[in-house]
């Protein structure tokens, strides 16, 4: 096996652990949250528009340890594309293929603006 797949194979490994981890941290907080004495429709009766930043905002005032906990999750699973390519650019860089490095950071560079173009405010 030579360097270019070594490479890969960590990758991969590494991919398949980040979202094992992110779906454990998931469950985890939905363990956590769960009320077997509440409604678990309550809180789909009125729309309430608010945005992530406010939501995490009030979870953490009030306390809402297992919906923290899921938002922690939710940030490793949304994370794992990003490093991949920021993984690739490496790999490509070290292999000497300028085009496919050029390449990956085009698509690093639209995933960055499409993460800061989808939030408000």
């Amino acid at each position: 096996m030579n360097e270019l797949e070594r490479m890969e194979l960590k990758i991969s490994k590494f991919l398949r652990v980040g979202v094992l981890i992110s779906g454990i941290t998931i469950a985890a907080g939905w363990i956590w949250s769960f009320d077997p004495n509440a409604d678990p429709f309550a809180n789909l009766q009125t729309y309430r528009p608010l945005n992530l930043m406010d939501s995490f905002e009030i979870s953490f005032m009030l306390q809402y340890w297992g919906r923290m906990l899921c938002y922690l999750g939710l940030f490793f699973l949304i994370s794992l594309p990003v490093i991949r390519v920021l993984l690739s650019i490496l790999l490509f860089i070290k292999q000497k293929e300028k085009a496919m490095a050029l390449i990956g950071a085009i698509v690093l560079v639209g995933l960055i603006l499409s993460f800061s173009l989808g939030t408000e405010g």
